[in-house]
């Protein structure tokens, strides 16, 4: 017998994760094998989508997610010492910076399920802010 995996849970709720992204002008696609983590994709579907953190905060409040450092602190096990300990060697970004301007987050909910959120940017000015910031192009 295969070891049991996550993929019925995400598989159930993907459909109300849609709902939220759509509500916010995107469309929203699964990528990767679904067993260890959902690795969802978002894409600026409609001229009136909100920015990602937006989309982000609105996802994470639907599936009853946090972060990393919220992760950290949730059960109470560790110290607010232990936890600044952490993101210090871990580092404290919740966003990280994709290719092509693509902004990705850990979404982390109970029993160690995980969604793996990446945002698309609304336009052009996405890449234009991911070019500057790489340092290759410079600001006006």
């Amino acid at each position: 017998m295969k070891p049991a995996t996550r993929a019925p849970f995400f598989a159930c709720i993907y459909h109300g994760l849609c709902v939220v992204a759509r509500k916010h002008g995107y469309a929203l696609a699964i990528h990767g094998t679904v067993t260890a983590d959902l690795d969802l994709i978002a894409v600026p579907w409609t001229a009136e989508a909100v920015d990602a953190v937006a989309l982000k905060d609105a996802v994470m409040t639907h599936i009853g997610a946090c972060g990393y450092a919220d992760l950290l602190r949730r059960d109470g096990i560790l110290t607010e010492e232990q936890v600044q300990q952490v993101l210090g060697r871990d580092g404290e970004a919740e966003c990280t910076a994709k290719p092509h301007g693509r902004r990705a987050w850990n979404l982390y909910m109970d029993a160690g399920a995980k969604v793996d959120l990446s945002v698309m940017p609304r336009s052009a000015e996405g890449l234009i802010d991911a070019a500057i910031a790489a340092g290759k192009i410079d600001t006006p």
